[in-house]
């Protein structure tokens, strides 16, 4: 299976090493630069990092429900159901800077709670190191540095911020973290303005965008570990004076939810934005459930759903199970597109001009056509928003010639845009599974291009 449009997304930050980027910290790029080394083509050495990553996560989720008295067997059924889920298979597939947020959670739970316990040099060193890579992950690192603030404050840790070993922490977190810092003030702070949009703004239609997530939300964890999540996060709030060694991983999860929350009122929440809440939550909720055997038949049909979709999807994307016409979406910019960018380029040799590229009309089309066209011509993504594209091609479009590749379903959106000294359809390409089209892109010859119109 090709690249998805994130995935594609981060292998080019790997190919252009960089700081940081536009869009996130610069971790999933490094990580990608080190897995394209190896003797593998990019599409298959990009899946390897996120498949180690839910190994590596899975067995931290086990140490961590021993450490807290849960039986080996029920701690391994909890993390097998994690493994279950739609979204946490989707990314042992799919590196994204979510993904490398999975074992930090972990990681940084984990050390806060010995840290309260003996705060050290090296129990401070280590959570400065988790709450760093954290930041050069994704920025939502924020959310456990406000949890952190939450716990001390409840705790009464004040003479804490006196002592050298947090001090040593907070320099090692800043250290991880300053390529963020240096890219922002090289690039006029763009990448904390973008992200800082999200959070500051709010949709006219907040509880559509609200419910709209939730749904979102109980698709891609599955209804049953969506609602028992939930519902022991209830359990453990109307308790909260007693959960002492569950303490602080319940307010980190608190905080996350709530967070979650507010962004979903501003926005529609993509599925993984939540990933860092219900990778513990879900696991967390059913050891408890299995320690009381609350219930087991009800525990196990909550479960089945979401097993059953998942392994439906992992058999489909292997072997094409079910009948093309009902799963063409799900393949829909994914298929084709090797062939779909070597076709363009086909039709580019063919034109004599000497400033000549290929060109998209959104950054969605540039991150794979950029990603499967490998340099061997300039890609332009026409559009009037400053990205990531920007950066890496910082070239004046005026004047080229362009084989534009247009979504046959979206030609009238894209082509009203573009203003040529000519347009001309000169051919297109159709993917296809099972001789049923999935995708469909025409091909324009823009002469001379002069501007986006409004």
């Amino acid at each position: 299976m090709g690249q998805t449009v994130d995935e594609a997304h981060y292998v080019l930050y790997g190919k252009s090493l960089a700081l940081s980027y536009f869009d996130h910290p610069p971790l999933v790029g490094w990580v990608h630069f080190i897995f394209q080394m190896l003797p593998f083509n990019s599409v298959v050495a990009s899946r390897i990092p996120s498949l180690l990553i839910s190994v590596w996560t899975s067995l931290l989720i086990y140490r961590y429900l021993l450490g807290k008295n849960v039986s080996e067997r029920n701690s391994l059924l909890s993390v097998g159901i994690l493994n279950l889920t739609p979204l946490f298979n989707s990314l042992s597939i799919a590196l994204l800077p979510d993904t490398l947020l999975m074992p930090l959670t972990v990681l940084i739970i984990d050390r806060t709670e010995k840290l309260l316990l003996n705060s050290n040099f090296k129990n401070w060193l280590l959570l400065g190191a988790y709450l760093g890579l954290a930041g050069l992950s994704k920025y939502t690192a924020v959310v456990y540095i406000l949890s952190l603030i939450i716990i001390f404050i409840f705790k009464k840790r004040f003479r804490d911020f006196l002592h050298l070993p947090l001090w040593t922490g907070v320099v090692t977190a800043l250290f991880l973290v300053s390529p963020v810092l240096i890219w922002n003030l090289q690039n006029d702070f763009v990448s904390f303005k973008y992200q800082g949009s999200h959070v500051s703004s709010f949709d006219r239609n907040a509880f559509q965008s609200f419910i709209s997530s939730l749904g979102i939300q109980m698709f891609s964890w599955g209804i049953g570990p969506f609602i028992v999540a939930l519902w022991q996060h209830a359990v453990f709030a109307k308790s909260f004076r007693d959960l002492r060694t569950r303490f602080v991983s319940f307010v980190f999860l608190s905080v996350f939810l709530l967070f979650f929350i507010y962004i979903s009122v501003s926005e529609v929440l993509l599925p993984h934005w939540m990933l860092i809440y219900f990778v513990m939550m879900v696991p967390v909720a059913y050891s408890q459930w299995l320690e009381k055997n609350s219930r087991p038949v009800w525990l196990w049909l909550s479960v089945g759903i979401s097993a059953l979709l998942s392994l439906a999807l992992l058999f489909e994307t292997a072997f094409k199970i079910f009948p093309a016409k009902a799963t063409a979406p799900l393949y829909e910019g994914i298929y084709g597109w090797p062939e779909m960018i070597d076709q363009a380029n086909e039709e580019l040799n063919k034109i004599p001009s000497a400033t000549k590229a290929l060109a998209v009309m959104n950054w969605t089309l540039g991150s794979r056509a950029l990603f499967y066209n490998s340099g061997r011509s300039d890609v332009f993504v026409l559009d009037k928003r400053f990205d990531q594209f920007d950066l890496w091609n910082p070239k004046n479009p005026e004047g080229y010639d362009f084989i534009v590749l247009v979504e046959a379903s979206k030609k009238e959106e894209h082509l009203r845009y573009l203003e040529c000294a000519s347009l001309e359809p000169v051919g297109e390409k159709i993917a296809t599974i099972k001789e049923v089209p999935v995708n469909h892109f025409l091909y324009y010859h823009c002469a001379k291009f002069l501007r986006l119109k409004d």
